[in-house]
């Protein structure tokens, strides 16, 4: 028969045990995270947290704190004394992975196995390396189940050593922190709690007041965040806060309803994201140590009882199931790596089942210590294999180079815009806090995220900001250029990474290609070949694949072959969906004009190299440039159908078929379907403002 789980109060051996758990896995991530920016949000948090600046919604002002004490560490880079954050939450998340563990399950071996095994899955593994938010909030987690199983009382003994009693107050204080550094998947976990505490349900009631007071206090870097928006700050995501309503939408997240809302998304994207989350499950612990999990799942209600047993369970099913359900996420590659992170607290679930599983085989097949011990190690091993696999062998330095290699480029005294997280996040961790090209000046067309915004993004319709960023390029003397097209507007000198306002030419729409060599070799060496395990990475190798190929195939001669440098680089884009799309939309935009056959032949290729979850906004560009072709042809009706199956699979204003396809519609004197497009448009329009 297995211990009661509320029996157990660490000694002074657990805590050593514990603490030895923590400092080898920090150890470990310390050893591998990157000494330099990695892409995702690590730019933007190390930016944050040297600047003590604002975060992105909804700011995460405690893990800016805790960074920005990091950042003053006295060796390493600023990235990598960031990185160490993760990587010491990461450390302690496990430790008190262990104390759990001990808390439910006898001896300590299967403590180690689910501390262990949970430090080298390959998810939490994959954050406590760069500067990401979730193992913070990991260890909130893992540190509340771990009071919260000290606090709940036995069967029968309501609490009658009144634990309960002096640990509320910390669990209360704690929860606050967490929702300080990030409240949605907190808030989601909640109702576990409220079934692991509902014994001391009379208490919690009667000591409400003094409660909500310290989770209250728990909250206060949000009260620092909001006066800290007031200061002119280098980095400060929307600007200042200056009225309850620009508060709540920051901390709320509505400016990313969009992002987690996609009008999209639908059944089939939720289902698809079910499947992907059990096979996500089934990776965490190299199988073998998921399928024990399994079984300590199905033994929890005898061995832990009912309660701790829903605990566990809704404490696994709430961000895992739950939250597909309330997220509207289109299933596709992007998405799919943006979600992978949120379970965490579920796989930390999971590593306690598994210590369950464990513990209950080891009894029922009898084994011995040693034999035991060798079971475990070889468990562990093959989790390391796989978390290795999935982190050692990640290039994570390659967003470091792409943003170098962008600075390296750029004209003396240049104007900047700049997309994002991809590139200008990058470039601004170079410029801003390495001295890298102090000669140039970077701005968000947008105006997030730098402080020298050209407008409050909350307090500024979208065509007053396009006005604003217009004048102010329009008064520039010096060059101005934009990256991943981020400003696109007037003649364009495409340079591959970046394009550059041509000011010499009167039409506005002419283009001239003019790759430099120090690009060129950049593609052959960290693009053309190399296809990232990081989604986020390979998103942007994917984009720079395709405007490559828009730049090789617009440029081709008609009446001659390419040379021999141009048509290796023609085949390597052959071999890849996004290289072969902007190909087949190169050709279209090729002023000597184009074969409908070699497009038709580059389209087909695209077809059958399309990955299954392509997102959405490509597969979307795919029946658009076929229904150009069918409309070029003169197959008008071919070329509606294909151009309304682009905008139904990406359906949103920014799509760049609402104009051909009105377009089409006007030659056919189709005025009702005309009427009826822009009639979609305007309600797409409005859900979105």
């Amino acid at each position: 028969m297995l211990e009661s789980p509320q029996s157990f109060r660490p000694a002074r051996a657990d805590w050593m045990q514990a603490c030895a758990v923590a400092i080898a896995l920090f150890a470990l991530y310390a050893a591998s995270a990157p000494r330099t920016v990695a892409m995702e949000d690590d730019g933007l948090f190390i930016l944050s947290s040297y600047f003590l600046g604002i975060e992105h919604p909804p700011g995460y002002p405690l893990f800016t704190l805790i960074g920005h004490l990091f950042s003053s560490l006295p060796f390493g880079s600023v990235a990598y004394r960031v990185h160490l954050v993760s990587a010491l939450f990461g450390g302690l998340s496990c430790g008190m992975a262990w104390l759990c563990a001990r808390a439910l399950v006898p001896g300590r071996l299967p403590a180690y196995l689910a501390a262990l095994g949970l430090g080298v899955s390959p998810v939490l593994w994959s954050q406590a390396i760069i500067a990401e938010v979730y193992t913070l909030n990991l260890f909130f987690f893992m540190l509340l189940v771990f009071l919260g199983l000290q606090a709940s009382p036995q069967p029968g003994r309501e609490a009658a050593d009144g634990r309960g009693g002096r640990v509320l107050p910390w669990m209360a204080f704690v929860f606050g922190l967490s929702l300080s550094n990030h409240w949605p998947l907190m808030l989601l976990v909640g109702p576990a709690f409220a079934v692991l505490l509902w014994p001391l349900r009379g208490e919690l009631l009667r000591r409400l007041g003094f409660l909500s007071w310290l989770v209250l206090l728990g909250l206060a870097p949000y009260v620092w965040m909001v006066y800290r928006s007031w200061a002119p700050l280098p980095i400060s995501f929307y600007g200042p806060l200056d009225t309850l309503h620009e508060v709540w939408f920051f901390v709320s997240r509505a400016g990313y309803a969009d992002v987690d809302q996609s009008s999209t998304a639908g059944w089939l994207d939720h289902i698809r994201f079910v499947q992907f989350q059990a096979g996500e499950l089934l990776v965490q612990f190299a199988l073998a140590g998921t399928l024990v999990a399994a079984i300590g799942c199905a033994l929890q209600r005898r061995f832990l009882g009912s309660r701790v047993a829903a605990f566990l369970t809704i404490a696994f099913l709430m961000p895992t199931v739950a939250l597909i359900l309330l997220l509207g996420f289109d299933y596709d590659s992007m998405h799919k790596h943006i979600y992978h992170v949120y379970p965490l607290p579920a796989y930390a679930i999971a590593a306690l089942w598994m210590a369950l599983g464990f513990a209950w085989l080891a009894r029922h097949w009898k084994l011995q210590p040693a034999h035991a011990s060798g079971a475990v190690g070889v468990m562990l091993l093959a989790m390391l294999t796989v978390g290795a696999r999935h982190n050692l062998l990640e290039d994570h330095e390659w967003g470091a180079r792409y943003a170098q290699t962008l600075l390296k480029l750029l004209p003396p005294n240049a104007v900047v815009l700049g997309q994002g997280d991809p590139d200008l996040v990058p470039m601004a961790y170079f410029h801003m806090i390495e001295n890298r090209r102090p000669d140039i000046t970077l701005y968000h067309p947008k105006g997030l995220v730098l402080g020298n915004r050209l407008f409050h993004s909350q307090r500024t319709d979208t065509i007053t900001a396009h006005r604003l960023v217009h004048e102010m390029v329009e008064k520039q003397t010096n060059p101005v250029v934009s990256t991943l097209s981020a400003y696109s507007e007037g003649a364009q000198r495409e340079r591959w990474l970046y394009s550059e306002l041509d000011r010499s030419s009167s039409d506005p729409k002419k283009v001239t290609i003019d790759i430099p060599e120090e690009a060129t070799r950049f593609f052959e060496e960290s693009v053309a070949r190399s296809v990232s395990s990081n989604a986020w990475v390979a998103f942007v190798q994917g984009e720079l694949r395709r405007r490559y190929g828009v730049l090789l195939a617009q440029g081709l001669p008609r009446d001659a072959p390419p040379d021999e440098r141009t048509r290796r680089h023609l085949e390597l884009l052959a071999q890849d969906f996004y290289g072969v799309l902007g190909i087949a939309e190169g050709l279209m935009k090729n002023e000597k004009g184009y074969s409908t056959g070699a497009v038709a032949l580059e389209l087909d290729r695209a077809r059958s190299l399309m990955p299954s979850d392509v997102p959405k906004e490509h597969l979307s560009r795919f029946f658009y440039i076929r229904g150009a072709l069918r409309a070029n042809l003169g197959e008008r009706r071919g070329a509606i159908e294909d151009m309304e199956t682009a905008l139904a699979i990406w359906r949103t204003p920014a799509n760049p078929v609402i104009g051909s396809l009105e377009d089409l519609y006007r030659a056919a004197g189709d005025l009702t379907a005309l009427k009826a497009l822009q009639e979609r448009i305007r309600s797409l329009k409005q859900l979105r403002g």
